[in-house]
């Protein structure tokens, strides 16, 4: 329904003024329906303009910059455009065409080749992460199912600190299928085994806050450190005194109800959506701190919920998904190249770490190294770099979208006085009036 929006103010505006109008208007619009989208608690989001290009990293680099709206803005335009040259065929409209056409390049190849540090700064540093790939779907209903994952986790994470020796190991979303801090048994195998690695885990787990209304669930991830397992006896630490992330956004209709915050989904299920930007910092072998930011997969359909995480100061992105429903089916690649968006528009590496896959390492350019084939077990260690200053989109990720609002209210304002007095012109010379 949003995408007929659109075209039906289209419909107006040439009725209005002229199709010609209404087509360098088309963008305008069309950016502004795309965001308002975006808003809606019952929105998918796969559909929005500018993802069609998010595989697409030699165009969209001025993303840090305009975010996903200014790229489905450029494309749109970019259409009109085409279509005003197919109409008019005049060499300035041409022209207009090559300029829009190329610009996005060249400020891809000046950030990508000629200069990444203007727009990574100078103050970047590496961290040594590992992912850890499952072969299992949370969703199945083998009774086995939290013994195997379990099992698999923690074989995995073995190989991967035993092996490669990380600075930081990221678990798939909700890899511990209980209750982090209500099972007394897996948190202290937890700290044992923490304490054993030397090594900080980001831990995905569910809870179930309140036993009288067991369809509500939470959605957390924290980073458990060395230093929380080996004082947690000593100091006496609760499970409240631990910074825990709360996933803020889940998929529709399946994770939680839009607009009905109790309703159980066809699941049966409920997920309590947190309200807190949260931030965790850990230390590698030579004691340097780094900053990472946790978010939890269908979040990052929130470009400016991504940007937010990144303004708490964080030097790379942690995203613990859940993708193995999806089956060996398109729908994994798609969501792997959103986050591609999420990288570039924030200028950060993600980490993405997914049960079943698709997992890897998307650098701030977009580009994917590190992946692991999907649907295998499997780990994969890789430098990631560290980047401290902020895009322009991190710092006014709405920027774009205010703008474009008001260009359009004053290009419509303009039209409307410029045909307001042609009609006068018209009416005074008796001239019956005629639309382009």
């Amino acid at each position: 329904p949003f995408m007929l929006f659109p075209l039906l103010i289209f419909y107006f505006i040439q009725r209005r003024f002229s199709w010609q109008k209404a087509i360098l208007l088309l963008p305008f619009v069309w950016t502004l329906t795309d965001w308002l989208a975006n808003q809606m608690p019952h929105g998918l989001q796969v559909y929005l303009l500018a993802y069609t290009q998010s595989n697409n990293i030699w165009l969209i680099q001025f993303s840090d910059t305009f975010g996903m709206w200014g790229v489905g803005f450029w494309l749109m335009m970019m259409n009109g455009f085409l279509t005003l040259v197919c109409d008019k065929k005049q060499i300035k409209i041409i022209s207009f065409t090559i300029i829009w056409l190329i610009l996005p390049f060249i400020y891809s190849l000046w950030v990508m080749k000629i200069s990444p540090q203007s727009v990574l700064g100078s103050n970047t540093r590496k961290s040594k992460v590992s992912i850890i790939q499952t072969n299992l779907d949370s969703y199945s209903k083998d009774s086995l199912l939290v013994q195997k994952t379990f099992q698999q986790i923690v074989s995995l994470s073995d190989s991967a600190v035993r092996i490669t020796h990380p600075d930081l190991l990221i678990l798939p979303e909700a890899a511990f299928p209980l209750s982090l801090f209500q099972d007394e048994t897996i948190l202290n195998f937890t700290k044992k085994a923490i304490t054993a690695w030397q090594t900080s885990v980001a831990i995905g787990y569910a809870e179930y806050p309140d036993s009288t209304k067991k369809h509500i669930y939470q959605n957390k991830a924290l980073v458990f450190t060395p230093q929380l397992a080996m004082f947690w006896d000593s100091l006496k630490i609760k499970p409240i005194d631990v910074k825990v992330y709360q996933k803020q956004y889940g998929l529709p209709f399946v994770e939680l109800m839009p607009y009905f915050a109790e309703l159980p989904t066809a699941r049966g299920t409920a997920m309590q959506q947190g309200k807190e930007n949260l931030t965790f910092e850990y230390v590698n072998f030579n004691n340097d701190k780094f900053i990472v930011a946790l978010t939890i997969c269908w979040e990052q359909m929130y470009p400016h919920k991504i940007a937010a995480l990144v303004n708490q100061d964080a030097d790379f992105i942690a995203l613990m998904n859940n993708d193995s429903w999806f089956g060996k089916s398109p729908g994994a690649k798609q969501l792997r190249s959103f986050t591609r968006m999420r990288a570039i528009e924030n200028r950060r590496t993600i980490a993405r770490c997914s049960n079943g896959g698709i997992s890897c390492f998307i650098d701030p350019f977009g580009r994917i190294y590190g992946e692991i084939p999907w649907f295998t077990k499997n780990i994969s260690t890789q430098e990631v770099l560290c980047v401290s200053k902020k895009s322009f989109y991190t710092k006014h990720p709405h920027f774009f979208v205010i703008l474009d609002g008001i260009l359009l209210i004053i290009l419509l304002c303009y039209f409307e006085i410029n045909n307001k007095k042609h009609l006068l012109i018209l009416k005074n010379e008796n001239i019956p009036a005629k639309r382009e």
